[in-house]
Order: C-alpha cells, then structure tokens, then sequence
C-alpha cells in the first residue's frame, strides 16, 4: 500500500512540473481554435525572459530629470572643455557639472535626501565622506571608518595643474594620505599617490575608497541602473521595492588571489571579472558614467549595494585592498592565528570617470567608451578585414587521457594525429572551410599527466612525426592549428619541475596547491596534486618550449590559465606581487607573439588583450546574482570587430537552440570538443565530465549549427557593434558600424520586427550600407 502511494506521489509530482514547465517554458503554441489570441501570449508566457539571464527593454526615455543645484559653499577648481569641477574645502566632497547637459554629479547625495532617509550615525559618516576605509585593530580584527568618523581633517589643499591636491590626516588611525582630483577633457581622475600616504599608529589600513557615493541613487528616484562587469556583464537596477538582500556584489578584480584567500572548493565558482570598469545611468539615454580603474586594479574589486543593503541608496564603487587577512597555522593540528599582511601593498591608485551624455549613457554607450580607451591605450587593435569569408568555429580535440592504474596511471588515447586529420578533412569536405583547431592531451602521459613536463610528444597519438604532419596537413588547407598550453598548474613532480622549488608559496609559506579530487570530487585523483607554477619558473618553462616548438614549425598556441588566473607570491628572495606576476605572463604571451602566428587565451584578462588574436570561452553569461536585474554583453560590444572570440563548447549546453540564438546575438564564434573514440572510455579519467564528445556523434549537428552562424555573422565580422535595442521580451536587434542589423528571436512563436517578420527561435539579417 506504501509503494502504491508513493507512487501516486511520484507521478502527481511529475505531471505538476511537467504542466509548469509546459505553461513556462513550452516550444509549441496551443491550437488557435482552442485558445484566444491573448490566451496564447499567456501560454506563450514570456516570463522567463524577464529573469537576469537577459536584458530587459528599457522604459521611455528621462526627460526632465531634476539637476542639483551647486551650493555656495562649494567653489569651483577647475574646468574643462566638457566638465567643471567644483569641491567643499572643508569636507573635500566634490560636485562635477556637465557642460554638454547641465547635468551635476555629486559624491553626496543631497542634504535633503538624506534627511528623509533613515541612517545610522556610521553610514551617515560614511555617505558623507570622501575617503572610507577598512582597518584592523591591535587584535587583528576588520573594522571600518570613514573621514568622518575617524574624525579626518584637511592638512592642506592646493591646487594643481588640471585641478587639486589635498592632504588628509585620519586622525584616530593616525593615518595621512593625499588625494588628487583632476579634469580630463570629459574625464575626472581620482589618484592616491603611494608617496603622499603614512601610517605611525598601531591600527593598520586593509582598504581604501574614494569617493564611493558619487552618483548614489535613492530607491528609483532617478531611473537608471548601476553596471557591474560580472561575466559578460550586468545591470542592478534602481527600484523602489527593492527586496531586503542580505548582501551586495563584492566581485574581486582578475579573480581571488589564492596566495593569501582561501580557495572556495565546493562553491559554484562565479563568473570571471576579467575589466576593471564600472559604471551609473542617471536615467538612460540621458546621463551616465563608466569608471575605469588605471593603477591599483591589480589589488581591487568592486562593490556594487543595491538600495536595500544597509542604506536606501544604490551606489557602485571599487575598493583597493592594501592588506589581506589570512590564517597563519602554527601547529600540524591546523591550530593557529588570524592575522594580516605587515607590509602594505604599495602603488598608486587611480580611478577614471568617464561621464556620458545623451544616447551614449547607457551599458552600450559604457561599452563602447571602453573599447576607445582599450584603442588609445594600445591594447586593441583594428582587425583585419575579413569581408566575403565565411566566419571560423573553433575545435578542439583531446588526444589522451590518463587513468589510474595498478602500479603506475594508463594512458587513454582518444584522437590521434591522423584521426584528428580525418576529421578536419571531413569537415571542410562537408563545406566548413574554416577552421581553428585545437589539440589538447598531446603530451606524454596525456592532458593531466606530466604537464608542465610536455615533451616528447605521445607516442601512442602517433609522436613527433606524425604531429608535424598534422601541421604541414593544416597549414596547406590554411587552417591554423595550435597546441593547447598552461603554464598555471603542475602536476606534481616532474622532472623539470620541483614542487618544493619551482611552485608559488602562500603568505603562510606553504606551497599552493590542492589535490585534483577537489575539483571533481573523487577520491580515485586524491594523489594527483596541482600545484601553481612560479611566475618566474613558468616564463623559463614557456623558453625553452619556444626552442622545440620552432623545431616543429608550430604556428600557433593556445595558453589556458595563465591569462586569466592570478596570485602573487610569498617565496622569500622571489616574492611577487599580483601586478609583477601579471607582467611577466605578459612577457610570456609577448614572447609567443613574436615567434608563432597565433597567440589565444581562455578568457583572459584585460592586460593581456594587446597579445590575444583569439579569445576562447568567452564569457557569454553573468553570475546571476539576485540583486542582478539583467545579462549584457558589455565585453562583447568593447571587443568586436578587433578580436576573434568564441563561445564554449557547444555540445556542453543544457539549451543548444536558445544557446546558438546568444552565440549569435553577441556576435561569437562557434566550438566544440571532440573525440574520435567515444566518450565513455573517459569515465575512469580526470577528463570524465566530457561525456559527449564523439565526432560521428555530433558531426550533423556542428555542420547545421555552423552554417546558421555563417549565415548571421558572415558580414560582420571585422565590424563593431554599435547599438543593441530589446525590442520586446525575448526579441533583440544588435546593429553593426557596417549598417548589419541581426534580430534575434528567443520566444517560440514568430515575431514581427518593424518591417520584418522573424520565425520562432530563429534570426533575420537586415543588410545595411557599408
């Protein structure tokens, strides 16, 4: 009787998900004759793209949003052909009028906001400041002050060229720095000078911001949003019942690093933050700015409160870490102490405001100011001009695995050189002309046996020979062809590399590294240990590879973690900050480019931009926080039409059609992993998440994917995107500096766009004048 019931439950359980998810998320329209047309719409339901995995339409346009008035007591400092500056001498909070608009940007909210707002005397200091500050105690314990609180006072001020100076003593931590604020064309610069800050008192200095609160909204009293570069990136917007979060978007620049934070093993990882930007609507399409942080992004992260955590207001703003607390184990028992970092990290600090007016103040306009810096900075480059070819999909292939064995690990081959010939003649014969491939596990002992020892080639995949064949194969075909390379992770010892020499240390002088279990949580890899390699020891690695690649003749390459991941290091003599370490990766990825054709990184961050032909895995998605409103693709629109990216693998999607629809809204390029072997042989390797990536399995597939994405991109390709519109729930049109406009359709019934009628689930190209 039991069973019976349980499975009364079972089914009733499932016939409830089975109907919400059909009145959700269903493909099919209901029959006509059935169902009124505003029925359908209802059973159509576009609910689900009203959740933060997507852009919302933006309402009508502000008009006629109040400007603040400048009061008496603040006088004005500077002026530019865009901006003037104005600045209170006794509280140092500053006001900034756009010229083009009228419009005023001040570091305070409004004296009388806040006197309807309800605030406590610490966040009352704090709004009211422009310096707030973390500290720790004589007990080593975090506490947070502000130039108010900390009863700050202004030692000196003077003016400078393009602005001020000021000198300020917090008093209670017996703390003095100076700040510099400056006019820039339509820019205002923020500076910490390194030399002008002192510490002589006991307390010590974890954080600094400036000026956190400048353009704080209350609730949605002016419309608009704040931006945050999480993945892709995303908007907060301003409401007016805003739920009570429990915590804001605190998201570290480049990622943690993991030589003095502790790594999250078990936690669903977030996306990556590969720019250090942010940025404020003041009503969209009216006023804004994108803050870009130029020195101290190294050690940063931004901060973003949605009104509703701890204050009424929304503000964003970065904060730059200058010491980081850690555990310091004194006992094998995992005893020890909380403590902190003795020396400051040291450096100036530097945040651009870049302010905005008119139909360039919103994300796209953020977007695109972005890429104009990254241009003038030398870190983009215009693309060749690609006009009539068909657009690339990238390949990657896994020649071999490892697995666990009685007395030592088995190899698994999976695509040999010539299987992985094979394929790519298939496809191009097929009528794919243009590939990008990539071979993974060609090493010996595999994609996780002895990296970074790589050499000799594995035998079993066919050696060395075979290997150049492959080469000289795609070479003639004009595919480019590049070795998958990481110079971020060892496994274990190898003989080339001494875990207790040539791995980076932790603040607390034990090594950094963990077992690969944790990654995948299985007990059969607990013996195979990661470690992170030295900087210094990876730039020697990458040189001595570079002499037997030229052997080769290899023409490309394509380098996993070491663009993206990054730590600092506490190896005694070889210490390294995180802005060292990222230099030297940059002399690394400087080196390839100067010897091989193709140089391309996995999501990498921005410093390694001016090196990267191809970007891999690009993000295509935010975290999707609560407190996230929408998913735009800010990174997308700053790097199109100057790098190549591709999305993830294809064949890894829970959602293949609406997934192909983003990689073609955003303007990225197709991949797929692939084997020739079938998967399953993987289930016993550390590469046992790749369970479908057998060729014969998927070769219809990528063939009727890649000539949908041909056919949207194929004109597009040396463009930038200039303008992106959500037309209505599930429908966008992204239009490109060539007059190509693409209109995406999401929703699974068709969709009429202006003058044109877009099928479900399906694209429109509308050509434009070049």
């Amino acid at each position: 009787m039991s069973n019976k019931r349980n499975i009364y439950i079972s089914v009733c359980i499932f016939l409830l998900i089975l109907v919400t998810y059909q009145i959700g998320y269903g493909e099919g329209n209901p029959p006509a004759d059935q169902t009124p047309k505003d029925k359908m719409d209802v059973t159509h339901s576009t609910f689900q793209f009203k959740g933060n995995d997507f852009t919302q339409p933006e309402p009508a346009s502000a008009e006629n949003l109040p400007i603040l008035a400048i009061p008496d007591a603040y006088e004005k400092v500077e002026e530019s052909k865009e901006l003037e500056l104005y600045v209170q001498k006794d509280t140092m909070n500053i006001m900034v009028r756009d010229k083009r608009s009228g419009y005023v940007w001040s570091s305070v909210p409004d004296k009388s906001i806040q006197k309807e707002t309800q605030l406590n005397e610490s966040w009352s200091a704090t709004i009211n400041s422009p310096v707030v500050v973390q500290y720790f105690n004589e007990e080593a314990m975090l506490e947070s002050g502000s130039f108010v609180s900390l009863e700050g006072s202004v030692e000196a001020f003077n003016t400078i060229e393009n602005g001020f100076e000021a000198e300020l003593s917090l008093d209670q931590l017996e703390v003095r720095l100076s700040i510099q604020v400056m006019l820039e064309d339509e820019s205002l610069l923020v500076k910490m000078p390194d030399e002008g800050f002192e510490e002589n008192g006991t307390k010590k200095v974890a954080s600094v911001q400036f000026y956190p609160f400048l353009g704080a909204v209350k609730h949605e009293d002016i419309p608009g949003y704040m931006f945050i570069p999480d993945g892709s990136g995303a908007l907060i917007r301003y409401q007016e019942e805003h739920p009570r979060y429990e915590s804001a978007f605190i998201g570290r620049i480049y990622g943690k690093d993991e030589a003095v934070e502790e790594r999250d093993d078990f936690t669903m990882k977030p996306e990556p933050i590969s720019v250090p930007v942010f940025g404020m609507t003041h009503g969209v399409e009216a006023n804004g700015f994108i803050g870009i942080i130029e020195q101290g992004q190294y050690n940063a992260e931004i901060m973003a409160f949605p009104s509703g955590v701890n204050t009424d207001f929304n503000w964003v703003s970065p904060r730059f870490i200058m010491r980081y607390p850690y555990f310091q184990p004194t006992s094998k028992n995992m005893g020890g102490i909380n403590t902190y970092q003795k020396e400051r990290i040291e450096g100036d600090k530097v945040i651009r405001y870049a302010f905005l007016t008119g139909g360039n103040s919103d994300y796209i306009g953020m977007a695109k100011t972005y890429r104009s810096y990254l241009k003038e900075k030398g870190f983009l480059a215009e693309k060749v001009d690609s006009k009539g070819e068909d657009v690339p999909i990238r390949i990657e292939f896994l020649g071999s695995e490892m697995e666990p064995g009685l007395i030592t690990r088995n190899l698994v081959p999976m695509t040999t050189f010539d299987q992985a010939k094979a394929i790519v003649d298939d496809m191009t014969d097929a009528g794919i002309q243009r590939l990008t491939t990539v071979f993974r596990g060609w090493t010996q002992g595999g994609l996780t046996g002895h990296n970074p020892d790589k050499f000799p080639v594995e035998q079993e995949l066919g050696g060395e020979e075979k290997l150049k064949e492959l080469q000289t194969h795609l070479d003639r075909k004009g595919t480019p062809f590049h070795l998958y390379l990481d110079y971020t992770k060892a496994f274990g010892n190898q003989d080339n590399f001494d875990v207790k020499v040539d791995a980076v240390r932790r603040i607390s002088n034990h090594i950094l590294g963990y077992s690969f279990s944790q990654d995948i949580v299985d007990e059969e890899f607990s013996d195979l240990m990661i470690n992170y390699i030295h900087p210094k020891k990876a730039l020697n690695l990458a040189s001595e590879d570079m002499e037997k690649f030229e052997d080769l003749g290899l023409e490309g390459v394509s380098i996993d973690e070491t663009g993206s991941v990054l730590y600092s290091d506490y190896s005694g003599k070889r210490e390294l900050t995180r802005k060292e370490s990222a230099s030297i990766y940059e002399e690394i990825a400087q080196k390839y480019a100067d010897q091989v054709e193709g140089v391309s990184f996995y999501h990498p961050n921005d410093y390694m931009f001016r090196y990267t032909d191809s970007i891999f895995d690009i993000p295509m998605n935010s975290s999707r926080y609560m407190y996230e409103t929408d998913t735009v693709p800010f990174l997308q629109i700053a790097l199109h039409g100057s790098i190549d990216y591709y999305a993830s693998f294809s064949n890894y999607h829970a959602d293949p059609k609406r997934q192909l629809l983003r990689t073609i809204e955003y303007g990225a390029y197709p991949s797929y992993y692939l084997t020739h072997e079938p998967s399953w042989k993987l289930q016993t390797t550390p590469s046992k998440d790749l369970f479908t990536s057998e060729y014969e399995n998927w070769k219809s597939d990528i063939v009727a994917q890649y000539e949908r994405v041909n056919q949207a991109l194929r004109n597009v390709q040396q463009a930038t995107i200039e303008d992106r519109k959500v037309m209505e729930l599930g429908v966008v049109e992204v239009t490109y500096s060539n007059g190509v406009r693409i209109v995406v359709n999401y929703n699974s019934k068709e969709m009429q766009v202006e003058e044109a009628k877009v099928a479900p689930l399906d694209f429109k190209v509308i050509e434009g004048g070049d």
